[in-house]
């Protein structure tokens, strides 16, 4: 696996869970241990609001570094940005999109997550483009190819994907394809992710 002729330059994971305590979640975090290992990745950013001080403290020990504040998938990628996000909700998949809508920053990434396709396929368009507006958007111009289904448990790395953004197809897109809306906001009841201000409340 190379990001445009060489290894990924950091990671950034969201969504494991309590490793602690899930054996999805366990798993899940080897794999993260694996990806990280195996293409000497020094850089690995690691979030998910249900950490606890245990987890946070065992993660630094593995040479992850846990952020510390919710970012709701907002976050700015560096170029050749490994992104594993298991399970996590399409919003949240959404949110990092739309911080990342450009074809420079999309063309040196990887994201690993639930299938793109069959989110799209699976999800009305009144949903899609209230909730996730720019899966839907970049969906048809994605190379992805499906994670292994036979996983001695099947609810582990079941309905995931590897995402790439060839530059090919990329670059054939109009400029206004790239103009990015306001940011994404969402109605408090069809949320599927802890939001910053409920971690906020948490911590209050």
């Amino acid at each position: 696996m190379e990001l445009n002729g060489s290894n990924p330059s950091s990671i950034l994971c969201y969504g494991l869970g309590n490793f602690f305590e899930s054996i999805q979640s366990k798993y899940q975090l080897g794999l993260l241990l694996t990806i990280k290992n195996e293409f000497k990745v020094k850089n690995c950013y690691v979030y998910d609001p249900k950490f606890t001080d245990a987890e946070r403290s065992h993660l630094a020990e593995i040479g992850c570094d846990s952020l510390c504040e919710n970012e709701e998938g907002k976050r700015s990628l560096l170029p050749g940005t490994f992104v594993y996000m298991p399970h996590c909700p399409k919003q949240l998949l959404n949110n990092l999109l739309w911080a990342n809508w450009n074809k420079e920053i999309l063309t040196s990434c990887i994201i690993v997550c639930n299938s793109i396709d069959q989110t799209v396929t699976s999800t009305l368009d009144r949903i899609l483009n209230k909730y996730a507006y720019y899966v839907q958007k970049i969906s048809p111009h994605v190379i992805e190819k499906k994670c292994c289904d036979d996983f001695i448990y099947d609810d582990v790395f079941n309905d995931m994907a590897l995402h790439i953004f060839p530059n090919e197809k990329l670059k054939e897109l109009e400029d206004i394809f790239w103009e990015r809306g306001k940011e994404p906001l969402y109605d408090n009841d069809e949320l599927e992710f802890i939001t910053k201000f409920e971690c906020m409340s948490f911590q209050s």
